[in-house]
């Protein structure tokens, strides 16, 4: 059998890689470079898996991040019916509490409230299918995704490394005032007191920076978040194709490329739901690969979306042996911040992991995803080698 030349490989991903970000640029959920990328991933893989498939489906991607909008404006609107005293507490009350309920649901959790509320787009999955030379037995699901984030600004500028407290240092102002709301439409609070008010006034910058900490009309040209792990995906693939009957004798080999992932899981949701019965008729794995930027941060993860979801330990630890046998330092980490398509799949009941190949430190600099800089000269052919 002839061995995989794995650095040829990583090259190849590469070049593809970037002449998809070239031709197309950045890929927002339901976007219409998002589906063209869609076509061309699923052209290539008319080459040589025995059945393709682009199935569309239906997301709100406006939902996920429109907490980073409501609660700013509701904390404005707060401060005018505090300041202003002319009794209309309810409605920024309301605002702000919505605003954490979304939050909640849509970034901690991956949720669902108030997609309802933000307008449908269709979006498109990819499927390619090669059967085993015998009758399969066991299912093996290789995934990335081909959507692009829209831009971080806290990601992009100089104080990219305090991030998280651009993130979280609004929340004591939101819910101090939403406090302060209730208790005067309530009647409890006749008048505010001059520390509190002073407070109030100091949450003004963190408000208006959280608006203006993403940017939802404009998207990242996604090179190693995450159309390089698409494009890696259909590769491997296609080298298991071709040595069929050494390597595939009774494992079906599902390549998958979601849309929306920025937008909260939605495409991997929506396959699943359509697909995890049939994948769960024999034991499925899912090796999902994500972030693919430096060699030397290669992870397996055994959590996902924010420590939530459980994943596979088991195959994680064996991914994360596999990399140490070829020489790669790698370890199992739990995600504790953001979240990847295997837990959809975890929890359709397949066993699954994420192999991501960035710095996971709360502290960080030198950030390249869901910035205009993640292109692929950001992503390492060590990476996408291992």
């Amino acid at each position: 059998m002839r061995m995989i030349d794995f650095d040829s490989l990583a090259q190849k991903v590469l070049e593809e890689t970037d002449r998809l970000v070239r031709r197309y640029g950045s890929r927002l959920a339901g976007s219409e470079a998002g589906r063209a990328v869609a076509r061309e991933l699923a052209d290539r893989m008319e080459g040589f898996c025995d059945r393709v498939r682009m199935e569309e489906f239906e997301a709100r991607p406006a939902s996920f991040y429109a907490y980073t909008k409501i609660l700013p404006c509701a904390y404005v609107l707060g401060l005018g019916a505090l300041f202003l005293d002319r009794g209309l507490y309810l409605l920024p009350a309301l605002g702000i509490a919505f605003g954490i309920a979304l939050m909640v649901s849509q970034f901690a959790l991956y949720g669902r409230l108030g997609d309802g509320l933000f307008p449908a787009r269709t979006c498109v999955n990819v499927e390619g299918v090669v059967e085993p030379e015998g009758e399969a037995e066991y299912e093996l699901l290789l995934s990335g995704h081909h959507d692009s984030a829209p831009v971080a600004r806290i990601y992009s500028g100089p104080f990219q490394k305090f991030y998280a407290l651009a993130i979280f240092a609004p929340y004591p102002f939101f819910l101090l005032e939403l406090g302060l709301l209730i208790a005067r439409a309530a009647g409890g609070v006749p008048e505010i007191p001059g520390g509190w008010t002073a407070a109030l006034l100091a949450g003004l910058p963190f408000a208006a920076a959280y608006f203006l900490m993403i940017d939802t009309r404009r998207g990242s040209p996604g090179a190693g978040d995450n159309l390089a792990a698409s494009v890696l995906c259909v590769e491997i693939a296609r080298e298991l194709a071709a040595r069929k009957r050494d390597l595939l004798r009774r494992t079906r080999v599902r390549v998958l490329s979601f849309d929306a992932e920025e937008a909260g899981l939605r495409g991997s949701a929506a396959y699943l739901r359509s697909r995890a019965g049939e994948i769960r008729e024999r034991p499925a794995y899912m090796l999902n690969f994500d972030s693919l930027y430096d060699a030397a941060h290669l992870q397996a993860l055994d959590r996902d979306v924010n420590g939530f979801v459980r994943l596979s330990r088991e195959v994680a630890r064996d991914a994360a042996e596999c990399l140490r046998v070829e020489g790669y330092e790698a370890r199992v980490y739990s995600m504790v911040f953001g979240g990847t398509d295997a837990a959809e799949a975890a929890q359709a009941g397949i066993a699954a992991t994420s192999v991501i190949a960035m710095p996971t430190a709360v502290v960080r600099e030198g950030l390249v995803y869901h910035t205009p800089r993640d292109t692929v000269s950001a992503v390492g052919s060590d990476a996408v080698e291992a």
